[in-house]
Formats: C-alpha cells, structure tokens, sequence
C-alpha cells in the first residue's frame, strides 16, 4: 500500500529524524489527521502538502524551515494559529487561503512578499503583524478576511497589488506609508467598514474600482500626484459628500462616481475627460468645478443629478455625450461653448440653454445613409 494512502487513515503522524522536506501533496486531504510533528531537520514544506487537512487545529513549524510551498495549508478549516520561524523567506501563493478559523499568524521578519491570495478567505482573522522587511502585498492576499479590522503597511512596502484587501467588510482602518507607489484595480472594493484614507503622496494613479462599494467612506484625499481617476474607482460609496480633485488628475473614468447618494460637491480644476456615467445617480450633487481644462463629457456622465440646478462648461468643452444631463429634474440653466458637438437629449427638454459666443453649438443627429422615400411596386417616390 503507497504510503500516502496509508496516512490518510491516521489521526497523528510523526516524521523520522534527518528528513529534509514534507514532499509534493504527502498529506493532501487527510481529513483525519489531528496532529503531526515535523522534526528539526526539515528544510522545506512542498506544495499542498497538508491541504485539505480539516480536522488540523495547529502545527509547529521547525526553525529550519526555509519556506512554504503553494496552497500548503489551503482549506484546513480547523487551523486556528500557526508561528512561522524568524528567517524563512518564502510562503507561497494561496498557502494560507480558506483556513477559515486562523484567527492569529506569526509572520517572518525576513519575508519581503506576500504572494497571491496567501490568505483569501481567512474569514478569522482579525489582524495582522506585517514584517518592516515586507516590499509587496500581492493579488488577493486578504480577499475576503471578513474580520479584519485593522492593518498597519509598514514603510517598506512599495506596491499593492489588485484585490489585496478585497471584500474586508471590517476594515475600518489602514495607515498607508509614503512609500507606496501603486496600487492596483480594486484593492479595496467591498470594505464597507472603511470611513476614510490618507493615500501615499506617491500614487500615481486611482485604479479601476480600487474602493468600489465603500459604502462608509466619507473623505478620501488622493495624493498630489494621481493623474487619473479610473473606471468605478468610487461607485457606490454612498457616504461620500465632497471631492476635491488634485490638479494633478487628468481624467475621470466611467462610472467613477456613480451612485454616490451622498456627493454634494465635486472639485475637477484640471480635468480634460470626464468619462460615461461618472456622476450617474449622484443625486445629492448641487455644486460642480470643471476648471478650464476640460474636453469632453461622456455619455449620461451627470445623469440622474437631480439636485443640479445649474452647469457652467468652459470654453474648452468640444464634445457633451448624449444624456449627459439627461433626468436632472432641477437643472434650470446651462452654458455651453458654441462650439461644442451636443450629444442627443443631453439636457432637459425645459433647460435654458446659453451658449459661449451667441449662436447655437452643433447637435449630433444620426444621418441617414440615403433619402428617406415610399416604396411602389419597386419604384422611389
């Protein structure tokens, strides 16, 4: 009988002095298994070597210990802590993912990346020690740690990575160092705990959907040096109810804002491109700051901004989308530059249109290929 098919009947399980390494899978899915003592001389703990390992609450991890393969521990929903030795380097990706009753983890002090997913859905978790060694928190490390309330980004950490704190319903907190230089598309989408954030100076940019769905976020200052706002960056943080735009921002991706019920002023004095649905249902917004930069207004950008009740658009504007003010029951009055191309039903029918320079800007309408006409018996009329 294979070895590892007879282990999977033991409930305990002890590994002979002088072995080097727990090999590939060795106690994958011994859902059986309680305990097991791993001697000083091992070295490395291969991938998914105890996943699925149910019914493990703990485990000592030698000191020799260099590092963890991927998915090493994934799904052993009854590990509850684990301490990992001062100088291991290494923990692969997904090694931690699905414990879901790790409430406490010891990190190395050495380790410089939390690879991906490393601890999705440890639902547990309520907080967490990172390493002053720590560089980079990749993609999806605490997506779904729904108990995790606080963190603290030591000062060494230069980049976070996509979804790293995705779905952290309980992250009402996190201090964010200087030397953060980028993070990535959602980052913190769905941490509707979250009440504000003070970003590093050196982000350059606010990817696609990086707070969506913060639904307590009530200020956020976006760094000096942001040249973007990106798709759904912000959509549906209904506690929000002022932005103030560094002059640094360039461009407001779709739905950037939408939804935020809450949003009563918008500060943009250097944006050039304002993208479809940006402010869609804002419907608390009464006050807008285009600057003078400003280009184009994309496709029902400030739909459903019923408490609008006026808009001054800068000479620079060459293109208003169609419905781009479209159901803004109270805007009463509009400027628009003469030479601006107007989308079809951008405003309401019962808006007072002024236009920059007297006469009236070009309306988009759609052209027919050939003259309409009547058909008889095959001949035009």
């Amino acid at each position: 009988m294979p070895l590892r098919t007879l282990i999977k009947g033991f409930k305990k399980y002890e590994l002979p002095q002088g072995t080097a390494r727990v090999d590939t899978d060795m106690f994958s899915d011994c859902r059986r298994l309680e305990s097991v003592k791993l001697p000083g001389t091992i070295k490395y703990i291969n991938a998914r070597a105890f996943s699925g390992c149910r019914s493990l609450p703990s485990i000592e991890i030698p000191s020799s210990v260099k590092s963890l393969g991927d998915r090493v521990f994934q799904g052993c929903t009854s590990l509850t802590s684990i301490s990992l030795p001062p100088s291991m380097k290494e923990i692969g990706p997904d090694a931690f993912s699905g414990c879901t009753s790790l409430s406490s983890i010891g990190l190395p002090q050495s380790l410089e990346a939390l690879e991906t997913s490393v601890f999705s859905a440890c639902r547990s978790l309520a907080s967490i020690d990172l390493p002053q060694s720590l560089k980079s928190i990749g993609r999806g490390a605490f997506s779904d740690c729904k108990s995790l309330s606080s963190i603290t980004i030591p000062p060494s950490v230069k980049t976070i990575e996509e979804s790293a704190f995705n779905n952290c319903g309980s992250l009402s907190s996190i201090t964010m160092p200087t030397s953060v230089e980028s993070i990535g598309g959602r980052a913190f989408q769905g941490c509707g705990s979250l009440t504000s954030i003070t970003m590093s100076p050196n982000v350059k940019s606010i990817e696609p959907g990086t707070f969506h769905g913060c639904r307590a976020l009530s200020s956020v200052r976006l760094p000096e040096s942001a040249a973007s706002v990106g798709d759904s960056a912000f959509r549906e943080c209904v506690a929000l109810r002022s932005v103030d735009l560094p002059k640094s921002v360039a461009s407001v991706g779709g739905n950037a804002f939408r939804d935020c019920a809450a949003l009563t002023s918008v500060s943009m004095p250097s944006v050039s491109e304002i993208g479809e649905k940006a402010f869609f249902g804002c419907k608390a917004l009464n006050s807008v700051d285009l600057g003078s930069s400003l280009k184009s207004i994309g496709a029902a950008a400030f739909s459903g901004c019923s408490a609008l009740t006026s808009v001054t658009l800068p000479s620079t504007v060459e293109a208003i989308g169609d419905r781009a003010f479209t159901m803004c029951t109270a805007l009463e009055s509009a400027t628009i530059p003469k030479t601006a191309t107007v989308g079809k039903d951008a405003f309401p029918a019962k808006t007072k249109i002024s236009y920059r320079g007297g006469s009236a800007p070009q309306e988009k309408r759609d052209q027919p290929s050939e003259k309409k006409g009547f058909n008889l018996f095959g001949f035009k009329i």
